[in-house]
């Protein structure tokens, strides 16, 4: 019984942060730090690695002031969208050995990594050890060759944009695998087998990502060069691309907020389960009543569904079997 009553705890503790996290508090915290002095502010800067040639940025951007940043991305016409494929080599040995080996599957193969961005300038991907996580294009970018490229699907558009967004987000945290399958697998992931199952779940019709048992990255190079249902939008994107890098501190601080947003979906999401798995012990054990033990996952069953994000590993997942492409 202590388990159902540390759960209660977190809930009541849930429901008071909720509370703090009203309009009228969180206007209240903002007035606060908007009210820092420039000296405060970038302390707090210091913190967060801001350079000292970009903290008169960052002082702009917390008190809501127009600023540089601001200005430069409102001016960019072609930035990346949600949905293209990011192809690269890394500049390790070992990348160079995969991008090369490939060539005995297609003599142009040139990619050792494949990743996806999942929204502006955060991406995801698949990595050994992290597993399925979200990074800045900037990291993505960071140790690679100079030869990368983004390309794009012709026919994904804003209405396939939250799909997606929401697709990226139900694979974070799985862990990194390379095993044959020959269906999408639904419970690991490799880089290029999350790109296809992010196109495949989203319902992307006629992408061209081939059913192989094992989806490599000369895969998406043979698409990338071959297919007239992509486009290779590298060039359009540069610029935008090299922004972010310039201002990497400073757009990694400010994508917390939707990094950690769905952290915190996660997490919540893990309690849930957890939740039940006590409830049914505790049924076990004759704490509770069955008929009790199953109307509380009833309602826990009913919040899981009533969720905005799903994952992949929670207890009542809506995960539908991917539809089969050419």
């Amino acid at each position: 019984m202590k388990k159902l009553h540390e759960i209660a705890r977190n809930s009541a503790t849930a429901e008071i942060f909720k509370i703090m996290a009203s309009d009228q508090k969180s206007k209240e915290t903002l007035d606060r730090i908007k009210a820092l002095t420039d000296e405060q502010l970038d302390t707090m800067a210091d913190i967060g690695g801001i350079p000292d040639v970009q903290k008169l940025i960052y002082r702009a951007l917390i008190r809501g002031d127009d600023n540089e940043l601001i200005q430069k991305l409102n001016a960019f016409e072609d930035k990346l969208e949600t949905g293209d494929v990011i192809l690269m080599t890394g500049t390790s040995k070992s990348s160079k050995i995969l991008a090369n080996s490939q060539k005995t599957i297609y003599t142009k193969a040139r990619s050792s990594h494949i990743a996806l961005v999942h929204a502006d300038f955060i991406c995801i991907d698949a990595i050994p050890k992290a597993g399925v996580t979200n990074r800045l294009i900037s990291q993505i970018l960071s140790d690679v060759e100079d030869d990368w490229r983004v390309i794009r699907f012709n026919r994904v558009d804003e209405k396939n944009h939250e799909t997606i967004h929401k697709v990226c987000a139900y694979y974070l945290a799985q862990p990194y695998m390379i095993l044959p399958s020959k269906k999408p697998a639904k419970n690991f992931s490799y880089c290029s087998e999350l790109a296809r199952k992010v196109y495949l779940d989203s319902d992307i019709q006629n992408c061209h990502i081939p059913k192989n048992i094992i989806i490599k990255p000369c895969d998406f190079d043979r698409i990338a060069d071959n297919s007239n249902d992509w486009t290779d939008v590298t060039e359009r994107v540069r610029p935008f691309i090299e922004f972010c890098k310039e201002y990497e501190p400073l757009l990694k601080i400010f994508s917390k907020l939707f990094i950690n947003g769905l952290k915190l979906n996660r997490a919540r999401s893990e309690e849930r389960k957890n939740a039940i798995r006590a409830i049914k012990a505790a049924a076990a054990n004759g704490e509770i009543s069955n008929e009790k033990a199953s109307e509380m996952i009833k309602i826990i069953h009913q919040t899981e569904k009533s969720m905005n994000f799903k994952f992949w590993d929670s207890e009542h997942s809506s995960h539908k079997e991917p539809v089969n492409h050419d």
